[in-house]
């Protein structure tokens, strides 16, 4: 090696040791600072009475300023600083006046000096050690700004507009529940939204989770709807219905799925008004209707005001009030029925093979193990838009048997609301509802929406009310729980979505699936003639568009067409004077013959089959006043018939008093009173 070379070698290594030391100079140039002071000071104010009240009175007022100035550092800095000052300028007031080689004042300065200096170097070594080591976290102060002094960020991993930063809190003295109340101070620390910041605890310990920060809010900006993600894909895949702040995809699943343990759900929708409800409802139902193996039925108590444009998309649809109550019943009564076909043909759950003709022997519901080449089963899906207004009608349990026990039978419920409460919706139905889309709210209905853990995490949709519509929290099944408490939004439907959602409600017509036999049967033993499943669209049958005249066709356009005998009537003459006699009745005035009571019970069966044929399942004694004027009957003859007719099983009584749901025929059968007769 040559000596240039060995010369470089000795400058980079002194280089080196220069840099390194550089931050444990200023203590030791302090140190000696303080001993120069000493000899001067000493030189100068040895005999002079005022300087030593003037050095004691400095001493005390550097001790405190400095304890006072610590006040935003962490208490093991404050102290040390203060202790730090206390005793350099006591011992710089001694050498001033007593000389600083005087005995002890020296000693103390060759011991105590060098002990100080000390402390700080291990003290900066230990920061830097810390900082450098990749067990710590460098958090530049924050966890002791927030009042989690001495925890540890660790490991942070960055991803695109996301970080996620290992948290370490002080064993014994710190745990999970600690956390969440730091989260606005750490989000104003970093001057970011509340929502920006959440944490997500390690399941596995108390002392451990992941702190995740979302520097920019990707959903500032409205993204509109532009059609179904996945058209003729399986209600089993994934149904997206919006983005995350990072920019990911927000995704929700209905059906179960054996393979990975994910559950089947139900699903609650709540938002307050304003909040992009409705939105959200339409993502979730275009999603849903664009698939190949799902049926819906819908109740719309608002008239379909936001749904109109998919209603030939819909398996049934109804509108508020008695409609609805049949559909409930109706819902419930297919569920046993769909749970023995899936147990006969051998299915835990449903599958998207459930909803094809079963030609595997192994699904087979023959007792001879051949296939059986049974109709398939689709997955079936029961909405309830403004449920408040049905849980009034019917009662707060409304749904509770479809929400315990539709998912075994391949349903999932809906139900969207603006405030999920316990007076509102029973405690059964509402812990039955795994997943929940929440929407802005008031804050005191956070509560009703989130889990307690959810919102211990920092998910806060009380922020928002109505002022950020679409923005939800979504919990449920097949969702990484640490994106619980992360926001997203929903696509937004403008007007322009319009003629997509009636050319994706023609799709569903024409290429989506019809109800099977077996649930079919089910929802007509209840609700009858209400019930006529969805049917294929009339292609025959020209639209409104598509009429025109030919070109060489004659088309009369000479006004108004009228009948030969109104030829000559003059439409601007004025009518007649009032004659003599002009104001008897044409016919005789005769009130008719009353019904014997035999037949009188006859013309009553005759109209609940009327009614039945109409397909309106729920009567009572108003919707006969026409009828009794009619027959010459009463009101209360009425009241007693309709009991007779629950005691014969023809009607069922309903939640509402005096108000009674028929029980439909058989098909074909006819009515025993009318054998009689």
């Amino acid at each position: 090696m040559s000596s240039r070379d060995s010369g470089s070698g000795a400058g980079g290594m002194g280089n080196y040791l220069a840099h390194r030391a550089k931050p444990h100079l200023p203590p030791w140039l302090g140190m000696a600072g303080v001993g120069v002071a000493g000899v001067l000071g000493h030189d100068r104010w040895a005999a002079s009475p005022s300087a030593a009240v003037g050095l004691t009175l400095t001493s005390v007022a550097l001790s405190g300023g400095a304890w006072v100035m610590g006040k935003a550092a962490s208490r093991q800095r404050r102290l040390h600083s203060a202790i730090t000052t206390a005793l350099g300028s006591a011992w710089l007031t001694a050498a001033c006046l007593a000389g600083p080689t005087a005995e002890p004042i020296g000693d103390l300065y060759l011991m105590g000096g060098p002990a100080l200096a000390l402390s700080w170097n291990v003290r900066i070594f230990m920061r830097t050690s810390d900082t450098s080591d990749g067990a710590g976290g460098a958090d530049g102060g924050l966890m002791e700004k927030i009042g989690l002094a001495r925890a540890q960020i660790r490991a942070a991993r960055a991803e695109p507009n996301r970080v996620t930063a290992r948290v370490g809190l002080v064993p014994g003295e710190q745990t999970n529940d600690d956390v969440p109340r730091t989260l606005p101070r750490i989000a104003s620390a970093l001057n970011l939204p509340t929502s920006a910041v959440r944490y997500a605890p390690d399941p596995d310990s108390a002392r451990e989770g992941d702190l995740v920060i979302v520097p920019e809010d990707m959903l500032a900006e409205s993204v509109e709807w532009e059609g179904p993600s996945n058209l003729g894909g399986s209600i089993a895949d994934p149904l997206v219905i919006g983005r995350y702040d990072d920019g990911s995809p927000l995704l929700l699943w209905l059906p179960g799925d054996q393979e990975s343990g994910r559950n089947s759900t139900h699903v609650l929708i709540a938002g307050g008004t304003g909040s992009g409800k409705g939105d959200a409802a339409l993502n979730l139902q275009t999603e849903i209707l664009s698939r190949s193996d799902v049926t819906m039925v819908f109740s719309d108590p608002k008239s379909f005001q936001d749904f109109r444009p998919l209603l030939p998309g819909y398996d049934w649809a109804v509108e508020g009030g008695a409609p609805t109550e049949v559909m409930v019943a109706a819902v419930q009564a297919a569920i046993p029925a769909r749970t023995r076909w899936l147990g006969q043909h051998r299915y835990r759950q449903w599958v998207p093979e459930a909803a094809r003709e079963q030609r595997d022997p192994a699904q087979s519901c023959r007792p001879d193990g051949r296939a059986c080449g049974c109709p398939g089963m689709p997955f079936m899906v029961a909405w309830f838009e403004e449920a408040a207004n049905t849980l009034r009608f019917i009662g707060d349990d409304a749904f509770t048997g479809i929400a315990q026990e539709a998912r075994s039978a391949g349903m999932a419920l809906v139900v969207s609301l603006q405030r999920p409460s316990y007076d509102q919706m029973s405690t059964s139905t509402r812990a039955s509802l795994p997943s929940v889309v929440a929407l802005g709210c008031a804050p005191d209905d956070e509560g009703f929406c989130l889990p307690d853990e959810v919102l211990a995490a920092g998910a806060h949709p009380g922020a928002w009310r109505n002022r950020k519509p679409g923005y939800c929290y979504v919990v449920s099944p097949g969702i990484d729980e640490d994106r619980y408490a992360s926001p997203g939004r929903t696509w937004r439907f403008t007007p322009r979505a319009v003629d997509a959602m009636q050319r994706l409600a023609l799709w569903t017509q024409r290429h989506g699936a019809v109800a099977d036999p077996v649930t079919a049967r089910a929802l007509k033993s209840v609700a009858g003639a209400a019930y006529t499943g969805r049917t294929a669209p009339d292609t025959a049958a020209p639209s409104a568009t598509q009429v025109h005249v030919d070109d060489d066709q004659d088309v009369d356009d000479e006004g108004p067409l009228v009948d030969p005998e109104d030829a000559d009537i003059d439409p601007e003459a004025e009518l007649p004077e009032l004659q003599d006699g002009d104001d008897i009745p044409l016919f005789g005035q005769e009130t008719g013959r009353k019904p014997s009571p035999d037949e009188a019970r006859v013309l009553f069966a005759q109209a609940l089959d009327e009614f039945e044929a109409a397909g309106q399942m729920i009567v009572g004694p108003k919707d006969f006043m026409d009828w009794c004027d009619r027959h010459g009957l009463s009101r209360p003859w009425v009241s007693a018939r309709l009991k007779e007719a629950a005691i014969e099983g023809r009607l069922q009584p309903t939640n509402t008093t005096g108000r009674w749901r028929i029980v439909p025929r058989p098909d074909g059968g006819v009515p025993a009173v009318l054998t009689a007769a």
